[in-house]
């Protein structure tokens, strides 16, 4: 598919950017621990990554809590969870295959990049700045950034604001699952999906309504852009 040249593009973070599942299943395995809980192996968190906090701790904890945990259960368990995930989110977290290439080189090239995920604010910066990516970025917005996430289209609105870009300018949203698609189509972008992220364990070919890009890796990302 041919593809519009961008003056932005907006990149998720986990599964996206960054392998972060081993971070996210330790912390989610100390707080299941400490709530008296057994644990769950890193494919299983893998499968839980992308929609939020709140959704992947409530996906732990169904795991051994018979129709589900209480509202107030499910709180109490989310705060421990990114107290410890806060403290220790980038020990396993590694890049995904070309991405430091990837946006060093849009950016250099006048590409605008934004991160727009659905992890909270706070880790999504450290991890950023661990990398030494964060001079790259010209609007970080996480998943308790807004009161609302990812796919509502306010995201990137807010995304663009932040950039100081206006509503109009041509832009393309890289993901790895369903909920980025949703994000690009309720904003009016095309949406290119990379393999080898998250996706709740989903094929994406199998993804409704479909991404109109699959790519192998994040280094065609870089080269539709030179191709555009």
């Amino acid at each position: 598919m041919k593809l519009q040249r961008p003056i932005t593009i907006l990149f998720d973070l986990d599964g996206t950017l960054v392998d972060s599942v081993g971070d996210i299943a330790d912390a989610a395995n100390e707080m299941l621990a400490q709530i008296g809980l057994p644990s769950c192996p890193d494919a299983d968190i893998r499968n839980f990554v992308g929609n939020g906090v709140r959704l992947l701790v409530d996906r732990a904890m169904m795991r051994n809590i018979a129709g589900g945990a209480p509202d107030e259960q499910i709180n109490a368990a989310m705060e421990i969870f990114k107290v410890i995930y806060s403290r220790s989110c980038v020990a396993r977290t590694t890049l995904m295959p070309r991405a430091r290439e990837t946006l060093e080189s849009l950016a250099a090239e006048g590409v605008i990049l934004s991160v727009v995920t659905n992890k909270p604010e706070n880790p999504t910066r450290q991890i950023l700045d661990h990398f030494k990516l964060s001079s790259l970025i010209a609007s970080i917005i996480g998943g308790d950034t807004l009161a609302v996430r990812k796919p509502d289209p306010t995201v990137v609105r807010e995304s663009f604001l932040r950039a100081m870009l206006d509503q109009s300018s041509p832009a393309w949203f890289v993901g790895d699952s369903h909920t980025d698609v949703l994000t690009a189509k309720s904003a009016g972008m095309p949406s290119i999906i990379v393999r080898g992220g998250y996706n709740h364990g989903e094929p994406l070919e199998e993804l409704d309504p479909p991404p109109d890009v699959i790519v192998d890796h994040l280094g065609e990302v870089l080269a539709m852009y030179r191709a555009t």
